[in-house]
């Protein structure tokens, strides 16, 4: 049997029994919109900033630049810009603040635009947004955005987002063109398509289809606090996978989701 308590920190301590040893976990982000609203602009960066700090020092930060930098390698592209939609209530979710740190390192390693967008950011987080000098967007695209076209590509980071985002964006990008010059680090694609039924599926052609032209790189969930970054992959469409598949391939029907099915947040 053992006891938990909550840390000063919104962590979860678990003590077990006859053990001196314990164990924190990611607790699951239990505050309000209302307790969201009332976090201080000067608090809420400095959480931030001290989580950023924490993956900064981590291995796990260390392994992703590594398979980031492979692929970018394969490609023979560079990280041209990174948009991430979907992080989640910064102000006061210990998980989403170190997904932002994860973020800002990044933006630090490629020296590129970073543009943000969640619907549920609420007015201190979106001045917090601009604070870190990274772009908000104004409009929600539901996933649906293009990446830069010269120069490199775009890195597209979705941490722990509904799945209809990713098949947005995959829907957006169909072609040859358009998805060469993308990159997304969003949950596995292969443990969706293993974990969920195919009756659920249906409404999710590009995810589905998707195991013809992608290269999934899992990332190892190193990271200290077990519930932050995992079950998170990198997917890249190399040359040699996307010519093995024929024209009619790339048809592209505008997706179509069932209200009871759907967990985005849409834009009307």
């Amino acid at each position: 049997m053992a006891n938990s308590t909550i840390d000063s920190e919104g962590f979860v301590t678990v003590a077990k029994k006859k053990s001196v040893k314990t164990r924190r976990f990611l607790n699951n982000c239990p505050l309000t919109t209302h307790e969201t609203e009332s976090v201080e602009l000067d608090t809420c960066l400095k959480n931030i900033l001290k989580a950023k700090r924490d993956v900064e020092s981590s291995s796990f930060f260390n392994s992703f630049i590594t398979f980031l930098a492979g692929i970018t390698k394969e490609l023979d592209k560079s990280i041209a810009e990174i948009v991430c939609f979907g992080l989640g209530h910064i102000s006061s979710c210990k998980a989403a603040q170190h997904q932002l740190g994860l973020l800002l390192l990044l933006e630090e390693q490629f020296h590129c635009p970073v543009e943000v967008f969640d619907p549920v950011f609420c007015s201190v987080e979106e001045n917090v947004i601009k604070e870190l000098k990274l772009k908000l967007s104004p409009t929600n695209c539901e996933g649906k955005r293009k990446p830069v076209l010269s120069g490199g590509c775009t890195l597209f980071f979705f941490p722990h987002c509904p799945k209809e985002l990713s098949n947005n964006l995959l829907y957006t990008n169909w072609n040859p063109r358009h998805i060469e010059h993308c990159i997304l680090y969003s949950n596995s694609f292969e443990k969706i398509r293993l974990d969920i039924p195919f009756r659920f599926l249906k409404s999710y052609h590009y995810l589905l289809q998707s195991q013809e032209i992608v290269e999934e790189v899992p990332v190892p969930n190193i990271f200290h606090f077990p519930d932050i970054f995992n079950d998170l992959s990198l997917h890249y469409f190399p040359s040699h996978l996307r010519s093995n598949v024929q024209s009619p391939f790339w048809e592209s029907p505008e997706p179509n989701y069932p209200a009871s099915e759907t967990e985005i947040v849409g834009n009307g």
